[in-house]
């Protein structure tokens, strides 16, 4: 919201310039932002500032026409306040995500606040919060948000947003050296010990075929069949091997 601030700032030399019209055009993302507030979770850190620009939108609303000096200082305070209530509301998004409270989480989420996606450190902490437990928590908005972004599959992998055919949920890495067994790897997004697993694989040039236990019948199956409680659950041959195990994949092999 720092530009439109900035953008008041710069219109204050205009001002007796200016039609009332204008400076009505200008408010009209204050207005819009109240009806996001007001589905924002309560009790939180920014709700007694929420009532407060919500009396002050009104106010500026209620302004009479042409008293344009007045309806910019109005709208500079109503600016102050709307940024506030984002940075407040930003901090417990993060929060959120660092207590591991889901419940919050999904709070927020369901305000459909624009300005949590507008930087890429806090969309990316959201996202990657979210493939962690669509197990639990399955989201229309945040779905389509990731969807959205510009090289989706390599900054998150495999979607799992939404369902999709096995293809869609198998990878096959091309590596130089074609290992004398078959392995397979089952993974779920947001698995670290899957990413090390994958990624000691690859620095061995060792194939490997990819199965999500979460999207994949193939890989529920497989899962199914050996007894999976977690991830990564990697077989190699007549082998299976749980957890992170460089050691154990090179011995199978």
């Amino acid at each position: 919201m720092k530009h439109l601030l900035i953008l008041l700032s710069l219109s204050f030399s205009l001002l007796f310039a200016s039609t009332f019209e204008s400076l009505a055009e200008l408010s009209k993302p204050l207005f819009e932002a109240d009806a996001t507030f007001s589905r924002l979770p309560k009790e939180k850190l920014y709700s007694p500032k929420v009532l407060k620009y919500h009396q002050k939108q009104e106010a500026l609303r209620n302004l009479p026409q042409g008293d344009k000096k007045n309806y910019f200082k109005a709208l500079r305070a109503l600016t102050k306040e709307h940024d506030a209530i984002i940075n407040l509301a930003k901090r417990e998004m993060i929060n959120s995500i660092r207590n591991n409270n889901l419940t919050d989480f999904k709070a927020l989420n369901e305000a459909k606040m624009e300005d949590f996606y507008k930087h890429e450190s806090l969309r990316t902490q959201i996202f990657s919060y979210y493939k962690q437990h669509t197990d639990q928590y399955k989201s229309d908005f945040l779905s389509k948000k990731m969807r959205s972004e510009k090289a989706y599959d390599k900054q998150y992998g495999v979607d799992i947003t939404g369902p999709s055919s096995d293809s869609d949920n198998e990878r096959i890495s091309s590596t130089h050296h074609q290992g004398p067994k078959r392995v397979i790897v089952l993974s779920r997004p947001g698995c670290s010990w899957c990413t090390k697993t994958k990624e000691f694989l690859k620095s061995k040039h060792i194939s490997y075929t990819e199965y999500n236990v979460q999207t994949s019948s193939r890989g529920k199956a497989l899962f199914k069949k050996h007894n999976g409680s977690g991830v990564p659950l990697v077989i190699v041959g007549d082998t299976v091997l749980r957890g992170y195990d460089p050691d154990g994949i090179m011995g199978a092999l």
